[in-house]
This record gives structure tokens, C-alpha cells and sequence, in this order.
């Protein structure tokens, strides 16, 4: 690009938003998992009495796992719903019951995980500030989008955005092209008049390259770039460092 860009497009998890780092940790049939699903024992419990909660998350993990396999490479997103769902009829409960208890598991389990977001204190005034001289998107994988909504309303930070692109509400995922053209197109852009913002060289690097976006790596551990990923145009350690790239680049 060797133009000034006209819009700024954001990853949310990991780029914007942080979660908090002490994450907790739950046994499964003797296996300890690093999971935010540990809290939700009681509230299984009350919807569910006659199952294991063991076998819950159990079940909850291999739909989990069999979801990641079958994403390539439509990469459709499943709503967190259907993944309890799926779920609770594979441990043999009645098809109307699991969708309603999906429904209402899967809204606490998220109402929980949106406590668990951190905003550094740093980056509400980031975005403040590029929200007056860019057009801001957001493009987030997230299986929930009211509670993605819900975490940029309770951070202050939704106004921010001329564009907010949900894979859930979407129905397509990063690194899919699809969810960044629906940010470009809402934000009136082109993409050789944008940049991508993100913390996944998977998801985010190329992704972004799929859409013909180029692309700010946010590294924040200094890891290597993955073999295969074509390289980010640019790349940055902490987000507060973006301004100084705009600047200094053009």
C-alpha cells in the first residue's frame, strides 16, 4: 500500500481485548483441562441432573474438536448453541429438551466468559483517537454475538466502530475472505484502502491475504511466523504502537 489507508480493521480477542490470564482449571475423567467451563458445574447441574458432568464437558470437547476438523474450508461457523446442543444429544438426552437447555446453558456459559475480558487501560483512548482521522471495523470470530456485543458495549469501545462483523452472525469464520469483504463493503472500502489489525497469524495473517487486505501482526510474545503463512506487511509488538507505524509508514 503505498497510499494513506482510509480504515483501520480489528481483531478482537488477543488484539483488543484480552482475557484474563488466570484461567480456570477443570478435572475431566482424571485429566486436568484448562477450560472456562469449570464454573458452569451447578448451573449443569440444575438443568440436568441425570448427567455427568464429567461426561458434559467430555462430550463438549469432542464436538468441539470434531467443529475444528470440519471448518476447512468454508470455515461455517456453528453457534455456541448447537455446539451444547450436539452435545447433550450425544450423551442421550430427548432433542427437545437438549435445544432448550443448550440454549440456556450456553448464554450463561457466555455471560460468564465476557466477565473474564480485560481492556487494557491504554487501548479505549487508542481507539477514540483513530476513530476521528479512520474508519474503524471490527471482525472477530466468536460463536455468540450478542455477547462479543455485549463485551465491546460494557468496555465502552462499540461507538468506536463504524463496522462490526461477527462470524457468528455472519456465518463464515476467519481466515475465510468472506467475513473481511463484509467489513470493507460495510465500511464504503476498498481493500487496497485498509489495513487488518490481529493476533492470529492463522486466522488473521491469512485471512486477511485471502481478502487482499494487508496486514499489522500483533506479536506480543515475539513468536516465529508459522511455516507456510506468508508474511505480514508490517509488524508490531503492543497495540498502543500502531499510531507511531501509521505515522512513521505514512
Amino acid at each position: 500500500m503505498n497510499h494513506a489507508p482510509r480504515a483501520l480493521l480489528f481483531d478482537l480477542f488477543g488484539t483488543v481485548v484480552f482475557f484474563a490470564p488466570q484461567v480456570p482449571t477443570v478435572e475431566v475423567a482424571g485429566t486436568r483441562w484448562r477450560s472456562t467451563m469449570s464454573w458452569l458445574r451447578d448451573a449443569a447441574a440444575r438443568e440436568l441432573p441425570d448427567v455427568s458432568f464429567d461426561d458434559l464437558l467430555a462430550a463438549l470437547m469432542q464436538v468441539t474438536e470434531e467443529i475444528v476438523r470440519q471448518r476447512p474450508p468454508e470455515y461455517r461457523e456453528v453457534p455456541s448453541r448447537d455446539r451444547f446442543r450436539r452435545a447433550l444429544v450425544r450423551l442421550g438426552v430427548d432433542a427437545g429438551l437438549a435445544a432448550a437447555a443448550a440454549e440456556r446453558l450456553s448464554s450463561a456459559h457466555m455471560a460468564h466468559l465476557a466477565s473474564l475480558t480485560v481492556l487494557p487501560s491504554a487501548h479505549g483512548a487508542l481507539l477514540e483517537k483513530l476513530a476521528t482521522r479512520y474508519r474503524l471495523a471490527l471482525v472477530s470470530n466468536f460463536d455468540h454475538a450478542p455477547t462479543a456485543q455485549r463485551i465491546l458495549t460494557d468496555h465502552r469501545i462499540a461507538s468506536c466502530f463504524a463496522a462490526i462483523v461477527i462470524s457468528d452472525e455472519l456465518g463464515r469464520r476467519k481466515p475465510h475472505a468472506a467475513i473481511f469483504e463484509a467489513a470493507l463493503q460495510r465500511l464504503g472500502v476498498g481493500a487496497d484502502e485498509a489495513l487488518f489489525i490481529g493476533d492470529s497469524a492463522g486466522d488473521d495473517i491469512v485471512g486477511a491475504h485471502n481478502a487482499g487486505l494487508p496486514v499489522v501482526w500483533l506479536n506480543v510474545k515475539g513468536e516465529p511466523l508459522p511455516a507456510g503463512i506468508a508474511p505480514p506487511e508490517h509488524v508490531i509488538a503492543q497495540l498502543i504502537a500502531l499510531p507511531a507505524l501509521l505515522e512513521q509508514r505514512w
